[in-house]
């Protein structure tokens, strides 16, 4: 199996770009795979032995998903409620995405009623120059951004710690 790249906030943008030629199916797995990775090179940061590590983010290892990923960042403290609600959300609308994909877009009710709660949702429902049928794709995407500038920003200060 191909060890993936290594991506970083600097890769932002690239993903940004490429979110806004995607499908809504495509954008939702894309943004949400990026949060999955974020939130996994922030977890193998906190881990001291990187041989553990490897072993745990294996691809059939304990912390191979993002469910798992969440629940462990939540359990010891590494993130704080609100992200938890936040990146449950984002994991929750990403399978949606992906198990449903012939009948879901970011204007399905079930779609727009769990993003609606993320928390970075009414900084969109105030943005003026966005079409209604853009805002629930917009505020998805601004949730995925701030939950993995974030972390790598956790990630690029206690590094320089170190």
């Amino acid at each position: 199996m191909a060890i993936p790249k290594q991506l970083g906030m600097g890769d932002w943008n690239e993903m940004v770009r490429i979110f806004h030629s995607e499908s809504d199916r495509g954008a939702a797995i894309l943004a949400g795979s990026f949060v999955e990775h974020v939130l996994g090179l922030y977890l193998k940061f906190r881990i001291r032995d990187k041989k553990i590590a490897a072993e745990l983010f294996a691809p059939l290892g304990p912390l191979s998903n993002l469910d798992q990923r969440i629940a462990i960042a939540y359990a010891f403290d590494l993130i704080s409620e609100a992200q938890y609600q936040d990146l449950a959300l984002i994991r929750r609308i990403r399978n949606q995405f992906a198990h449903h994909p012939l009948e879901t877009t970011f204007n399905t009710n079930e779609i727009k009623q769990l993003v609606s709660q993320v928390s970075t949702f009414s900084d969109i429902i105030a943005e003026q120059n966005l079409k209604v049928g853009e805002r629930h794709r917009t505020a998805y995407l601004l949730a995925c951004g701030v939950l993995c500038g974030r972390l790598l920003h956790t990630i690029e200060i206690e590094g320089k710690k170190v």
